[in-house]
């Protein structure tokens, strides 16, 4: 009973907002390399600034990452995620790497033109931080 409590307490946190930070970025037609490594750059970049404003309340300082793709009329293309890591996982190359692959499939599932990608970021100190604070009320 008390696990489907708990259960439902972090589903309604999730939908709330807490924890979750969203960005997206428009991926330039295909063939372009070196953009594509400067998106990665900057998706990584983005998770570390996102993982800065984060809560770690015990020590709890893992994320799940997400990324979607979508084209010009909306459509899904690709999405994936990356599961639930440890943050020096984007101080290194191993997150940058493993945005690039999803970008590389990205352009294996594309057509002409620019697509959208998206991303989304859950901090589970941030969850467990507000969950405390319900439990101490």
């Amino acid at each position: 009973m008390r696990r489907s409590s708990t259960h439902r307490r972090v589903e309604n946190l999730i939908r709330q907002g807490v924890g979750v930070r969203e960005a997206s970025w428009d991926m330039v037609p295909a063939g372009d390399g070196p953009a594509r490594e400067r998106l990665a750059e900057e998706l990584a970049a983005w998770v570390r600034e996102a993982m800065a404003t984060m809560r770690r309340p015990y020590g709890i300082d893992h994320v799940a990452l997400a990324l979607a793709c979508r084209d010009s009329t909306g459509r899904v293309l690709s999405t994936s995620s990356l599961g639930v890591i440890r943050p020096g996982s984007f101080y290194g190359a191993e997150g940058v790497e493993r945005i690039a692959g999803f970008l590389e499939d990205v352009e294996l599932v594309r057509t002409a033109g620019a697509v959208n990608v998206s991303g989304a970021l859950l901090s589970l100190g941030d969850l467990a931080f507000e969950l405390d604070i319900a439990r101490a009320a």
